[in-house]
């Protein structure tokens, strides 16, 4: 158990981390190879539509022809077209073309990268929740949210390191990790039979209980990439630091981050062992907390302390919603909801960046309170379905 446990850990690992790479590394490209911003969003967003997509596609392939099968042809994908992504951009470098096609090329080969991605998380869950039962679940979740979170964090780190060498070396490690994650998985983890033989059962998003940890896990990720997004803008205009102090200020802040997500899912695996309801409950009062924190201080040791309490908050809500999501469905039917799960990660992407730049071009505070608001919406009406549900049993 400890060695599939392993393998999926740096399945996701992996996968995240490859897609986490590129987007630091966009904006000085497109700026070196003459293009204009709106292209650089162009690539990233259409991309994370091709994630969206993709997501549920692979979930149910992988119900029907089996999990690890499908985690193989993610990685395999992931390398060919983060090759085919890096040779595009080398090619516009040196001036082999230029214009349309190589804005073109580079939309096609940045979305099959999106596109290969979800293979990887969406089977890697399914694949946890097809070997973990009852209390256990939440614990295996714990070990998907944590990798996604380390690759949330590290990707931009680890891509602004290899950036020293030069622009293109994030994506050359991206196809050296996807290689290395294929080796492993091939060799650790075990061939399962496909969990139905049949066309697999479909899932809907809004059916009862699925829904809710749906919408939990897109306010979870609609903050996390609020944070990311407009962190960096926002923490320049509130300390007033020049654009070197804010990359640091902000790369801290993402490491204590994740070392809190870090923290908190051993906890939950080791000691907590709660089901995902709790998890959520006590996650979005963390996050709350830190939002209200951002809003109110203009302290940078308070930001720091801000940054760890919502690492601690999104560590317990990711795996949260990723269990409950697992727990709300049968077993011919986990496939489909990881990837439900991966494709809000991937909704996610597409419209948080959009929006919270625009919101901050109103008011540099707005994003961070929509994220409160969001949190205290989704917490509210969890607390209400579970009362509702306590009144039906009693009745």
């Amino acid at each position: 158990m400890n060695r599939i446990r392993g393998s999926i850990f740096f399945s996701v690992f992996a996968a995240m981390l490859g897609l986490m790479l590129i987007a630091p590394i966009m904006p000085p490209l497109i700026r070196e190879l003459g293009m204009k911003e709106s292209h650089s969003g162009l690539i990233i967003s259409l991309g994370s539509i091709a994630m969206a997509v993709m997501a549920p596609v692979w979930g149910r392939f992988s119900d029907l022809k089996g999990r690890k099968p499908i985690i193989l042809i993610g990685f395999i994908g992931m390398s060919i077209s983060c090759a085919l992504f890096a040779l595009a951009l080398y090619g516009g470098l040196n001036a082999w073309m230029g214009g349309g096609l190589l804005l073109t090329l580079l939309i096609v080969t940045r979305s099959l990268i999106g596109a290969f991605i979800p293979a990887v998380l969406s089977s890697s869950q399914a694949y946890m929740g097809d070997v973990t039962e009852g209390e256990e679940r939440g614990s295996g979740m714990a070990i998907i949210s944590a990798a996604n979170g380390l690759g949330l964090v590290f990707g931009p780190a680890i891509a602004g390191a290899f950036t020293i060498i030069g622009l293109l070396w994030p994506l050359y490690f991206g196809i050296f990790i996807a290689i290395a994650a294929f080796i492993i998985a091939l060799l650790l983890i075990p061939a399962a039979k496909p969990v139905i033989q049949d066309k697999p059962p479909k899932v809907n998003p809004f059916q009862r209980g699925l829904r809710m940890y749906l919408a939990a896990g897109l306010v979870t990720m609609v903050g996390i990439m609020t944070l990311q997004v407009i962190g960096g803008f926002y923490f320049q205009d509130q300390l007033n630091l020049s654009p070197a102090a804010t990359a640091r200020m902000v790369s801290f802040g993402l490491m204590f981050s994740g070392a809190a997500m870090l923290i908190m899912q051993v906890i939950q695996m080791k000691w907590l062992k709660w089901q995902p309801r709790p998890m959520i409950l006590l996650g979005s009062l963390f996050l709350m907390g830190s939002m209200v924190l951002f809003l109110v201080s203009t302290q940078l040791s308070i930001y720091y302390f801000s940054f760890f309490l919502f690492g601690m908050g999104s560590g317990l809500m990711m795996p949260g919603f990723m269990a409950g999501a697992s727990l709300s469905v049968s077993k011919e039917q986990q496939g489909g909801a990881a990837g439900l799960v991966a494709a809000i990660q991937g909704i996610s992407a597409v419209i948080t960046p959009l929006l919270t730049t625009t919101l901050y071009q109103v008011d540099k505070h707005i994003p961070f309170m929509l994220v409160a608001i969001l949190v205290v919406v989704m917490g509210a009406v969890m607390l209400g379905v579970r009362k509702n549900q306590t009144h039906s049993v009693a009745g």
